[in-house]
């Protein structure tokens, strides 16, 4: 064998597949740096509210703790099932609001640049004069739940609780309308 050929370059481990797309490790890593920089901007995110702030924590210890032995890692994903739910349903939210196609307007992508500059929040969400496409992709399934949702939660000052019922039926809805295959 070549010494080049020997170089490994990079890895990622597939999870699970949502319709035609396969969610990797990484896709989490990056979804996890996304998710703590709109927390960073934006505590009161209804995509934060809905899965909780300790749903970020459980994300980081499962991240962490992610076994690099091919053998051990599925027994892993079975200990995590109801982590791995949530990310089904996360990833499912992502898959819809991406065929919304909400705008993420140069003024939104300018204000959040500012926000994370000034709070000191993840700037790795921040591509040269714009924003990660990943990140802009999580920004499309706020923008969405905003539209859908934010309406019900600003009428008489309610909070976020007043629509989780709500939120549930349509991520349940999601659930069952797209297949997913997970690979334990």
């Amino acid at each position: 064998m070549e010494a080049s050929a020997a170089k490994l370059i990079s890895t990622d481990r597939f999870l699970f597949k949502i319709i035609d797309r396969t969610i990797s490790l990484q896709d989490i890593n990056y979804q996890y740096r996304n998710l703590s920089a709109l927390h960073c901007l934006y505590s009161d995110a209804l995509l934060i509210q809905y899965f909780h702030p300790q749903f970020l924590k459980d994300l980081d210890d499962f991240l962490k703790k992610m076994p690099t032995d091919d053998t051990k890692v599925g027994g892993y994903l079975r200990e995590h099932e109801g982590l791995m739910i949530h990310l089904r349903q996360f990833f499912k939210m992502i898959r819809y609001s991406e065929d919304q196609k909400s705008k993420v307007t140069p003024e939104l992508a300018k204000l959040i640049r500012e926000g994370t500059k000034e709070s000191k929040c993840e700037t790795a969400v921040l591509y040269k004069d714009s924003l990660k496409s990943n990140f802009i992709i999580l920004l499309q399934t706020e923008i969405y739940l905003r539209t859908r949702y934010g309406a019900q939660v600003k009428s008489g000052g309610r909070s976020f609780e007043s629509i989780r019922s709500s939120v549930d039926l349509f991520v349940d809805s999601l659930d069952k309308q797209f297949s997913h295959e997970y690979y334990w």
